[in-house]
């Protein structure tokens, strides 16, 4: 053994205080400077957000005044194109109409709030006025001031492109919002007077209390009308009225960097004083530790000569990295215990000296003394009863003690390796099952089978059952993955009370859930437990006091009748869980070798689709629509064709619930519109294409950037382009619809609801989405001739879609018959084998070509 070091001299105080001089200043500068670049930081900040605030509600304003001109515009375009009030109050007006039945009266301040209502003649002279719901005799000229004349005028100019004029005037020493659109038939058979017709005027007053309205609407706190000359910067905003004389609006400017700098400034204070306490403590510690170290450099002086002793014998077991640890005489019985040995152990070390090694250890005696005469060097792993009871696990390693080559005993260590076995314990255990659950896993479930399967004989059966649960996947949209995992563990609980024995259920992943069953022999009894099994699951599950509602269907295989491997009698469960599905969820099914071969000809269709679509095997053809008041062609409608290779001409009901189910629709569904826009493109400007849209394309992908490129590529106007959306998808989706079809409706297109009345939409619903036409299913156009009973619900349809300012198409029109009671019942359009089977581009260009006049095609 070498020498020992001397202690190292002590720190000297001197330096202990240039520390503290040195440092406390340093620290209290660095936190001085942290603390003004965060403050100049937050007030940066703070005018930033306000400044973005002010630039929102400036536009917040703007989108007020104008989406309230556009409500009242399109009111009133709705009002003055209608041919009822055209023959009522354009050259003569019936009072009884107008105002006793509320077609144009009290109901349009009481339900929209329009202040006054004016029909105008060509003349100026006002021939009707109700002011705040009251018929009442007043000149609209006195009564709007100024300006009302430039209204009426940009109304007849826009009359030529099928609107409205709208501006700011002056009412009762308030600014006034007014619209005006001139009187037309509406495309109605109603007969025009001879001369100009009259204009229709909405006014909506704009005092404190509409103003206020308007402004809660758009996130503007108190939108008023400023009086003053002062020039006000930021929350202002001026319109200029018809007269040319400026009105400005004022509101009460938001500041939420002011707020934020109130609430964070007193926290960076508070912060700062407690970093600056924070360093304090610090150092105080940091001078503590150093006078403890001069004592340890003093303890380490006065131990180095008892540690030199002990040296050789240590430098031995250092190898093997020991916990604890022993030394035995050479008959294996004990002669030295480390103090660790007490603190892993719970023993004391003197009650185990003298004794053999073997009675603390719970292993073979030949194997340990095989393990100490010369077979030990592999650490030999073993276990052992601690003092509490316990079992813990170690890992010996030894070598010999000898004396010129006599043997005096062993010399070792005993690793603790208790965490370790445990670990490897649940390591075995995790791969076999789900971490989620705790129900074994697919390795398992694998090792399961095969083992059942082995030892299956003649006589007994092993049935499995496929499980899936049904309508899970709103859960995880709707509540989050944290309810879709306590209802996946409440399933699993309640599937293992449905087993009994040595049966089995595992978790495949997902909703997926098998279970194997070697008791039931009989296929009554499978089926009473897929009851126990629907009906269990199909119980609410409550998470965070929301009941959760789901349900389960069940594919059965059962061996050896089914399958003898494995693998392929959860294939065979797993065919007959697809068909129980198709069978309308909520039930079971068993296993047949047909499911086989519809699911291999289901695969071979889905495959064909593929192919088509990459191929380009479709063709769109188009059906003509009809206007009932010349049986002129104003559109047509796009029809998807397949030009199947061996099958032939095929049309879409033999193809799109296949792309639909596999969610093909959507390349389907692109494809014909950017077809059917090209197409379009090259008709008569007054032409429109209308192309289905199926309610997968409403939640899958970007539909509204789709039909931007489609019209932008092909160059067709937004107003000639149509969407049909059946009304059963509506019934799907409700809001999130909504929110898609508001969405393309401000492009400009048209909406159209098709196969109307087969669904269950309710008059409500139908009145917010924003369509511009119903189409009747041809289901109740075909019953029109030979039931009254269809006969009256086709007229009651067209009624309440000319009721909701709708137009009207009849699909299915076949016959002769058909046409002129649709013709009598004031339908709008028409279409059908009657006028036009679908016609392929070609054809439908020379069908045009034959019925317009050449100056009126495009060329």
């Amino acid at each position: 053994m070498s020498a020992s070091r001397q202690p190292t001299d002590n720190i000297d105080p001197n330096v202990k205080s240039a520390f503290a001089r040195r440092t406390l200043p340093g620290i209290a500068c660095l936190l001085a400077v942290a603390l003004l670049a965060a403050a100049v930081a937050v007030i940066q900040i703070a005018r930033t957000i306000d400044s973005d605030a002010l630039v929102r509600e400036h536009f917040l304003t703007g989108k007020a005044f104008e989406a309230h001109r556009r409500g009242m515009s399109r009111h009133v375009a709705d009002n003055a194109f209608w041919g009822d009030a055209y023959a009522n109050l354009s050259s003569r007006v019936n009072l009884n109409w107008a105002y006793e039945q509320e077609n144009l009266g009290p109901s349009l301040y009481a339900d929209f709030g329009y202040d006054a209502v004016f029909v105008i003649d060509s003349e100026g002279k006002t021939t009707y006025s109700v002011v705040r719901g009251e018929l009442v005799q007043v000149d609209a000229q006195q009564w709007l001031e100024s300006g009302l004349q430039n209204l009426l005028a940009d109304a007849r100019i826009a009359l030529e492109d099928d609107e409205t004029s709208a501006g700011i005037l002056t009412a009762e020493g308030h600014p006034a919002m007014a619209t005006a659109a001139v009187m037309t038939t509406g495309g109605s058979d109603i007969e025009e007077h001879p001369g100009p017709a009259s204009v229709l005027v909405f006014v909506d007053l704009l005092d404190s209390n509409r103003l206020l309205e308007l402004g809660e609407a758009y996130a503007v706190e108190g939108l008023r009308v400023d009086d003053s000359s002062e020039r006000i910067d930021g929350a202002l905003t001026e319109l200029i009225r018809l007269d040319g004389s400026p009105v400005r609006f004022i509101w009460s400017a938001s500041q939420p960097g002011e707020y934020l700098l109130w609430m964070t400034l007193p926290v960076l204070g508070a912060v700062t004083l407690g970093l600056g306490l924070l360093a304090w403590l610090l150092l105080c510690q940091a001078l503590k530790t150093v006078r403890i170290m001069d004592a340890g450099y003093k303890r380490l002086a006065s131990s180095r000569t008892a540690l030199a002793a002990s040296e050789e014998r240590f430098r031995d077991v250092a190898e093997a990295a020991s916990d604890w640890i022993w030394e035995t005489d050479q008959n294996a019985q004990l002669t030295y215990l480390s103090a660790r040995f007490q603190e892993i152990t719970g023993h004391a070390p003197a009650t185990w000296i003298g004794r053999p090694l073997i009675d603390l250890l719970v292993t073979d005696h030949a194997a340990l003394q095989d393990w100490l005469s010369g077979k030990h060097s592999v650490p030999l792993r073993c276990s052992y009863h601690a003092a509490d009871g316990g079992v813990r696990h170690c890992r010996l390693s030894a070598r010999e003690i000898r004396d010129d080559g006599r043997l005096l005993g062993y010399r070792g260590t005993a690793s603790d390796v208790t965490e370790e076995t445990k670990a490897q314990a649940r390591v075995q255990y995790m791969s076999q099952h789900d971490a989620l659950t705790g129900l074994p896993n697919r390795n398992r479930l694998r090792d399961y089978l095969e083992g059942k399967l082995n030892s299956l004989t003649t006589a007994s059966r092993l049935s499995v059952l496929y499980i899936d649960l049904d309508r899970f996947k709103p859960v995880n949209d709707t509540l989050g993955h944290g309810a879709g995992d306590e209802v996946l563990i409440g399933v699993a609980n309640r599937l293992k009370q449905c087993i009994r024995g040595d049966d089995l259920v595992a978790r495949l992943g997902g909703d997926e859930f098998v279970m194997v069953m070697s008791r039931l022999q009989h296929n009554e009894d499978i089926e009473m437990l897929c009851a126990r099994v629907v009906g269990a699951i199909s119980e609410p599950f409550s998470y965070e006091d929301k009941l959760i509602h789901i349900g389960a269907s069940v594919g059965i295989a059962v061996a050896p009748t089914d399958a003898s491997q494995a693998s392929e009698l959860l294939r065979c469960a797993d065919i007959a869980l697809y068909q129980a599905k198709a069978n309308g969820r909520g039930t079971w099914c068993f296993y047949g070798s047909e499911m086989d071969k519809r699911l291999h000809e289901r695969r071979n269709r889905e495959d064909e689709l593929r192919q088509a679509i990459a191929e380009g095997q479709f063709e769109a053809y188009y059906q003509p629509r009809y206007l009932s008041k010349d049986m002129s062609i104003n559109g047509a409608e796009a029809l998807l064709r397949w030009h199947h290779p061996s099958r032939g001409l095929l049309l879409p009901e033999h193809f799109i619930p296949l792309a639909e189910e596999t969610g093909l629709i959507v390349q389907l569904g692109e494809w014909v519109l950017r077809e059917a826009c090209f197409e379009a493109a090259s008709w008569a400007d007054d032409l429109v294409v209308s192309v289905n849209l199926s309610p997968l394309q409403l939640r899958v992908g970007d539909l509204y950037q789709m039909i931007v490129s489609a019209l932008g590529d092909s160059g067709l106007p937004a107003n000639r382009l149509e969407l049909e959306i059946t009304e059963t998808a509506l019934l799907q989706e409700n809001e999130s619809t909504l929110g898609v079809l508001n969405r393309l409706k401000s492009l400009g297109l048209r909406l159209a609801m098709d196969d109307f009345g087969t669904g269950y939409s309710s008059l409500s619903n139908l009145r917010k989405y924003p369509f511009d036409m119903i189409k009747i299913d041809g289901s109740f156009v075909t019953g029109m001739s030979h039931s009254n009973e269809s006969h009256s619900i086709v007229k009651a349809l067209i009624d309440l879609g000319h009721g909701l300012r709708m137009r009207v198409t009849a699909e299915g029109v076949e016959t002769l018959e058909q046409l002129n009671l649709l013709l009598a019942d004031g339908c709008s359009e028409l279409q059908g084998f009657h006028m036009s089977h679908p016609l392929p581009a070609t054809e439908l260009n020379a069908l045009l070509n034959s019925t317009r006049p050449r100056d009126e095609t495009k060329q």
